[in-house]
């Protein structure tokens, strides 16, 4: 945004990108239950259970994201279709919006691998941010090193990725 005004708008209260799961980093889920914590107990049940009838529709409540590609999470995602998110408070603004997790923050923004590679075209209709405008990241090297880091410090979890109906999910 600070490099682009005008072409990346995304704020609070907007909700284009909220439909249809994606997953979340172990350090993302922290974050999220981080802010979870901090909301009075009537919107954490309602967040909760929102949560939990996404995880039942998917008919796994601990989906083992760990090992599949990224094409078969989007399948198992896409599966469901547009669901709301379960951060969504009824007016559509983001319940956690200073703490969502980084897909959340770049989700419609072109991101362009060092290599040139276009990982993620952007598909929000209010950016207007072209994949050539995008400063390029190693994404590889940033995937790689998250996932490092995050076996180092959560050593007993299965999995270092996770839905986020699975990190808000009070049942986990």
């Amino acid at each position: 945004q600070a490099r682009h005004p005008g072409k990346v708008v995304c704020a609070r209260g907007c909700s284009d990108c909220c439909r249809g799961l994606f997953d979340v980093s172990l350090a993302d889920a922290g974050l999220l239950r981080e802010g979870l914590a901090g909301l009075d107990a009537a919107a954490r049940r309602d967040i909760e259970a929102r949560a939990g009838a996404i995880l039942e529709r998917l008919g796994e409540t601990r989906p083992d994201l760990d090992g599949r590609t990224p094409r078969e999470i989007d399948d198992l995602c896409d599966a469901l279709g547009p669901v709301e998110c379960p951060l969504l408070a009824p007016d559509g603004a983001c319940r956690l919006y200073e703490h969502r997790p980084l897909p959340c923050r770049l989700n419609g923004v072109p991101i362009v691998d060092a290599a040139g590679g276009v990982v993620f075209p952007g598909d929000c209709p209010r950016c207007s941010l072209r994949p050539e405008e995008a400063p390029p990241i190693d994404y590889a090297r940033f995937r790689r090193d998250e996932r490092r880091i995050l076996r180092r410090l959560h050593p007993r979890q299965s999995g270092v990725t996770l839905l986020i109906p699975q990190a808000v999910w009070e049942k986990r």
